[in-house]
């Protein structure tokens, strides 16, 4: 179950998806306040990818990215992915495939106040990962402030009343 940040704080929450076979993958983003109100959400398609931890990485950024450009501090950001969130809260050089998104975001996230990135628990993560597949069908971006899409709403409503 989704859990509510802090008073004053946002919660970002951040998946991705990727079509194994192609180079095709989805990003989503959610952001949501202390009382679960829709901020603002993002799903991008993306190219050229070439594995699900790969995805995962550029949606932390995507998450880390959408709070600069919007000049969101206060801010948690969740991931469903361990390998992802260890990454990011590790700090030393990553050798791996992803190892340059990974030090990038990180390097992203030193302007962004907050706890930094956590782990939670897939179920906890559904508004994100419903984006990040919706993402995979659209052509290219899509971004939502203040006016969440109806598409998202039922399962908004449930993380924030279960």
């Amino acid at each position: 179950m989704w859990q509510p940040p802090h008073e004053n704080s946002l919660k970002i929450n951040v998946d991705g998806a990727w079509k194994p076979g192609t180079t095709e993958g989805g990003v989503g983003v959610v952001v949501r306040d202390s009382t679960g109100k829709f901020v603002a959400g993002c799903a991008i398609k993306l190219t050229n990818v070439f594995s699900a931890p790969q995805v995962e990485a550029l949606a932390a950024r995507t998450g880390i990215i959408l709070a600069m450009v919007m000049g969101y501090q206060n801010v948690v950001f969740e991931s469903d992915v361990l390998q992802i969130v260890t990454a990011l809260r590790n700090h030393s050089i990553d050798r791996s495939v992803i190892g340059y998104v990974v030090e990038d975001t990180e390097s992203l996230l030193t302007q962004i106040t907050g706890e930094g990135f956590t782990h939670i628990r897939r179920t906890a993560n559904g508004v994100a990962h419903r984006l990040a597949r919706f993402a995979l069908h659209i052509g290219g971006s899509l971004y939502w402030f203040e006016e969440l899409p109806d598409f998202i709403s039922d399962i908004l409503h449930e993380d924030c009343n279960s």
